[in-house]
C-alpha cells in the first residue's frame, strides 16, 4: 500500500459450549463481514502517468497507491483508515483519511480477519467446520515512541494461526507446558512477543477512566522501521462483545487500544488511563465502523448457532 483474555465481566460461556456453537455447516458458511473502505469513488477523467506524479505522489517520504481519482491503476484498498495530518502530508494520503480524534499512533488501517485454518467436527459431527473472524488493526507509529515491551525484538509474527499454512497441519508433542513453549519462543526472535502477552485490549473509557473492558487482543506481527522512522503493530482483537447489553452506555464514551503493564493485574473498570503501558485512542468514525462490524459478526454467529444446533421438536 505505501512505497518508500483478562477481562472481567465479560459473558462467561464454558469453552465446550463456545466449540459446539462454533461449528456451522460448510455449504451455508456466512461471509466474513467487511468494513466500508475509507476511499471515495470519484468520477475525474483519468490522469497521466506525469499527472498522477505531480498529484498524488509529491511527498517528502512517500506515497498512497490505493485507489484515487483519476488513477488507472492502483492497489486495492479494503481498510478503514484513520491518519494524523502528519502522515497523510509525509505519505500522501487522501484528505479525508485524516481525523485529528487520532490520538497515540500516526495512522491505523482497519478489516476484519479470519484465523489461516477452518477446523472441523464441533459438536461430535464431522462436517460442522468454522473459521474464525477477528477485528484487524495495524498500527503506525513513531519509531521513538516509548512503549513498555516484553522483549526487544524488532520483528515477529505471534499469531501464526492467523497465516495459512500447511504447518497448521502439523503439531509436535515436545511441549508440556507453556511456560516450555515460551522459553522455546525466548530463543527464537521471530516467535518472541514484542508486547505483554495478551496485553492489548478494546476498552470503553470516559474522563480518564477505563469504563468496560470490550475485549482482548493478541500481537500478529511487529515490525521495527517498516516504513523510515514509522514501527508496525498489528493486533486481532476478539468479535462478539460490543453487543453485551451490560456495557455502558453514557455520553463522551470513548473507544482505546490500551496496553496493560507488564507487572499489572488489575484490568477492572475504574482503572486510570495513566496506569496503562500505552494508550490509542480510537475515533468516533473508526470505532462506530468497528462497533456496526461487530453487530454483523455477531448477528452472522447467531445464524451459525441455529444451523449447528438443530431445533428440538415438540412430540
Amino acid at each position: 500500500m505505501f512505497e518508500g483474555i483478562k477481562k472481567p465481566e465479560q459473558w462467561i460461556v464454558p469453552l465446550v459450549l463456545i466449540a459446539i456453537l462454533m461449528g456451522c455447516d460448510k455449504s451455508v458458511s456466512p461471509e466474513l463481514p467487511k468494513a466500508t473502505p475509507t476511499v471515495k469513488s470519484s468520477n475525474l477523467p483519468q490522469l497521466s502517468e506525469a499527472e498522477i506524479r505531480q498529484k498524488y505522489r509529491n511527498c517528502p517520504d512517500g506515497y498512497y497507491s490505493g485507489p484515487q481519482p483519476g488513477k488507472t491503476r492502483y492497489t486495492k484498498d479494503d481498510y478503514s483508515w484513520v491518519v494524523s495530518p502528519e502522515f497523510a502530508k509525509r505519505y500522501c494520503m487522501p484528505s479525508n483519511f485524516i481525523d485529528a480524534e487520532l490520538k497515540g499512533a500516526l495512522a491505523i488501517a482497519y478489516k476484519p480477519v479470519q484465523e489461516g485454518t477452518e477446523e472441523c467436527g464441533f459438536g461430535g459431527q464431522k462436517e460442522v467446520c468454522n473459521r474464525r473472524t477477528a477485528h484487524g488493526f495495524e498500527i503506525y507509529f513513531e519509531s521513538a515512541t516509548k512503549i513498555e515491551s516484553l522483549s526487544e525484538t524488532k520483528f515477529n509474527y505471534r499469531a501464526f494461526y492467523m497465516l495459512p499454512h500447511s504447518k497448521h497441519l502439523l503439531s509436535p508433542h515436545n511441549f508440556k507446558s507453556p511456560t516450555e513453549r515460551m522459553a522455546w519462543e525466548k530463543e527464537r526472535p521471530g516467535a518472541q512477543s514484542r508486547f505483554k502477552h495478551s496485553g492489548w485490549g478494546v476498552e470503553i473509557a470516559k474522563d480518564g477512566r477505563m469504563l468496560w473492558p470490550i475485549g482482548a487482543c493478541g500481537e500478529v506481527q511487529y515490525i521495527e522501521e517498516i516504513l523510515p522512522s514509522i514501527n508496525y503493530l498489528s493486533l486481532e482483537c476478539n468479535m462478539g462483545n460490543f453487543g453485551n447489553p451490560r456495557r455502558p452506555q453514557e455520553k463522551g464514551m470513548q473507544f482505546i487500544l490500551g496496553l496493560y503493564k507488564l507487572a499489572d493485574a488489575d484490568d477492572s473498570p475504574g482503572k486510570a488511563l495513566k496506569d496503562f503501558a500505552y494508550v490509542i485512542t480510537l475515533p468516533k468514525r473508526l470505532a462506530q465502523q468497528v462497533e456496526e462490524v461487530d453487530q454483523k459478526g455477531a448477528e452472522a454467529f447467531q445464524q451459525l448457532i441455529n444451523r449447528a444446533i438443530p431445533k428440538v421438536q415438540p412430540k
